[in-house]
């Protein structure tokens, strides 16, 4: 049990009470209650409950939810400023509502976040710093380098390098259908079309800039060198879409029902925030990766 709530007064709904005592959003206060985290007196109950005087709230976490992966499974490098990690498929990066950010504890109701592991095996290091130290992130499908910053000026540091795109990357991918020519300029600004969730090419986005290199062609589909040149989100999605040869495994941009999204990110490259020279990173492919590159070309 984490934390216990006497109501002290009656006619108010569980979810909008909890909103403006905890702080948490009606939307993340309905998850906590149909996944059985939030009772009153010892029952469950629905986001709709109407309080009563004197009702015991308890907010509660479930053991099952413990995410087995431990941070040194996944770290690549590691020193007084930075963590390097090669993050798995399947992992999100922090939860997608914000919650975590106002109050760092409601990561334990996110346990299966990167996030949630960094909190808990470097919390004590790290309290303080910005979302954790996260200074970019990756797709929970996409697996592959991320780096975390350790102390504010390595925050400050990676932040700026991001910003100004002085951080080269470098992805691997198998795309749909056969690439013609060897390398490839992508330049085409990504956008939001009013009432859209996902993201396009369109005359009037932010500019995005990719460049693919083939690695190799095989029947049906094509093994890809990506070089994002700019940040945008989902930019290398996006704009393989748009050139019509879309990520394998892609749910949104290409609708294939393969088992997992068929992009890595392979080696990142920036100025190490103290020690004055530029580093460099590879989170190698994982097995299953590799042999459905094979299997699949």
């Amino acid at each position: 049990m984490e934390r216990e709530i006497i109501c002290g007064e009656a006619g108010e709904r569980i979810d909008v009470f909890l909103r403006r005592v905890l702080g948490y959003s009606r939307q993340f206060i309905k998850k906590l209650i149909d996944e059985g985290n939030i009772k009153v007196n010892e029952k469950e109950i629905k986001p709709s409950y109407i309080l009563n005087l004197g009702d015991k709230i308890s907010l509660m976490i479930e053991e099952k939810e413990e995410n087995n992966l431990k941070l040194d499974d996944i770290l690549i490098y590691e020193d007084d400023d930075i963590m390097v990690i090669n993050k798995p498929s399947g992992l999100l990066v922090h939860p997608t509502d914000e919650n975590w950010m106002k109050d760092i504890s409601a990561l334990k109701f996110n346990r299966k976040t990167l996030a949630y592991m960094i909190y808990k095996e470097r919390g004590a290091k790290i309290y303080g710093l910005e979302r954790l130290g996260l200074v970019h992130r990756l797709d929970a499908e996409t697996s592959g380098v991320m780096v975390v910053a350790k102390n504010r000026h390595s925050q400050i540091s990676l932040y700026k390098q991001f910003y100004e795109r002085r951080v080269s990357k470098n992805y691997k991918a198998l795309c749909i259908g056969i690439i013609d020519n060897d390398e490839v300029l992508i330049d085409a600004p990504i956008g939001r079309f009013t009432g859209r969730k996902k993201l396009d090419v369109m005359e009037y986005g932010k500019d995005a800039i990719t460049r693919i290199k083939v690695i190799e062609r095989g029947n049906r589909n094509t093994y890809i060198d990506v070089f994002p040149l700019t940040g945008r989100t989902n930019q290398i999605r996006v704009h393989l879409s748009f050139i019509k040869h879309p990520i394998l495994g892609d749910r949104i941009y290409s609708k294939t029902s393969f088992e997992r999204l068929m992009l890595h990110s392979y080696s990142i490259v920036f100025m190490h925030p103290s020690k004055n020279k530029m580093v460099s990173f590879i989170a190698q492919m994982d097995e299953d990766f590799l042999k459905k590159i094979k299997e699949n070309l």
